[in-house]
C-alpha cells in the first residue's frame, strides 16, 4: 500500500534521531523506501512519520498539507494531541497500518493574509491557531471583526484568536473557547481578556472569512510601540501594525491524519485532560 516513507525527526534531538533511525529499519526491513529531505518527502513519499511531539507535526502539516500526504505521528512529547502513537506501540501500530489496517482522518488549516490598502504584505498557514496578541505588558489591542466583510463587534482586549478545531484544545481552551469536535466544519473567534466580559467565544462556518483590523494600541506613545503581534501555532510570529487587516479562512487543501484501527478521539481527550478522574 506505501511504496516509500518520509519520516522526519525534531530538529536536535537525540532520541528523535535514535527512534526516527530505529523506524528506518524497521521500514526498509519490509521492502518499503524512505526518504528524509524535504524535497524527496514531497516528490515521492505516500506516507510520513513524524517523530515528535504535536508542535513537530503542525510544522509537517503545514510543509505538506499542499502535496497531500498522509501523516502518521509518534509522541514524544507531552500531550500528543496529534501525535498519538506511543513510542512502545509504535512497531505494533506502523506494522498493522503498513498492512492496511488505520482510519483516516481530514483536518482543515487556515490561511491568513496581512494586508494594508488592499495590498497582501504577507501569507501564512496554520493548523491549530491565528493569534493576534500584544507586545507589551500593559498595552491593550482595540481591533474590529469581520465576519465575511459583515461587522460583528468592536473590542479592546489583550489579543484574538482564531482556531480550528484542531487548535480548540490548544490556546484557545486555556482562554475559556470550546472544545471543537475535529469533525465540525467551524472556525473559533475567542477573546483574550477582553475588556467587557460581554464577549463571549463564537463559532463560524468554515468556509467564511474572518477578518480582524487593528485600530488602535492602546498606551501607545511612539511609532516603535504602535504594533502588535501575529502568531501562527504559536511558532511563527511576526509584527502587525495599526490599520493593516488580517483576514483568515479555511485554506483550500487538508491535512490527512492516519490513526491505529480503533482510534477514539474522546478516549484522546479524558487522557489528555485528566477528565473522569
Amino acid at each position: 500500500m506505501f511504496n516509500t516513507i518520509g519520516i522526519i525527526k525534531k530538529p536536535n534531538d537525540e532520541k528523535s534521531k535514535d527512534i526516527a533511525l530505529d523506524l528506518t529499519l524497521f521500514v526498509e526491513e519490509q521492502g518499503i523506501g524512505v526518504v528524509t529531505e524535504k524535497q524527496q518527502i514531497a516528490e515521492q513519499a505516500d506516507l510520513i512519520i513524524v517523530v515528535g511531539g504535536d508542535g513537530s507535526l503542525l510544522n509537517t502539516a503545514r510543509t505538506f498539507v499542499d502535496n497531500n500526504i498522509p501523516i502518521l505521528g509518534i509522541n514524544l512529547g507531552r500531550l500528543g494531541f496529534l501525535a498519538d502513537i506511543p513510542v512502545s506501540e509504535m512497531f505494533e501500530v506502523l506494522n498493522k497500518i503498513l498492512n492496511g489496517e488505520f482510519t483516516k482522518e481530514k483536518r482543515f488549516l487556515l490561511s491568513c493574509q496581512i494586508e494594508q490598502e488592499n495590498e497582501v504584505l504577507n501569507e501564512f498557514l496554520a493548523f491549530n491557531d491565528v493569534v493576534i496578541h500584544r507586545r507589551e505588558t500593559l498595552r491593550m489591542i482595540e481591533f474590529e471583526v469581520f465576519v465575511d466583510d459583515k461587522f460583528v463587534s468592536t473590542q479592546r482586549a489583550d489579543g484574538l484568536i482564531v482556531t480550528t478545531p484542531t487548535g480548540s484544545t490548544a490556546y484557545a481552551l486555556s482562554s475559556g473557547g470550546p472544545i471543537m469536535h475535529p469533525g465540525i466544519n467551524a472556525i473559533g473567534i475567542v477573546s483574550i481578556c477582553p475588556h467587557t466580559m460581554s464577549h463571549r467565544p463564537l463559532l463560524v462556518p468554515s468556509n467564511e472569512e474572518v477578518t480582524i483590523r487593528i485600530t488602535d494600541i492602546i498606551g501607545s506613545h511612539s511609532i516603535a510601540e504602535e504594533t502588535a503581534s501575529l502568531s501562527l501555532d504559536g511558532q511563527t510570529t511576526v509584527s502587525i501594525k495599526k490599520g493593516q487587516d488580517i483576514r483568515v479562512q479555511q485554506h483550500s487543501n487538508f491535512v490527512h491524519l492516519l490513526h491505529p484501527k480503533g482510534y477514539d478521539y474522546f478516549e484522546i481527550i479524558r487522557s489528555k485532560l485528566h477528565w473522569s478522574k
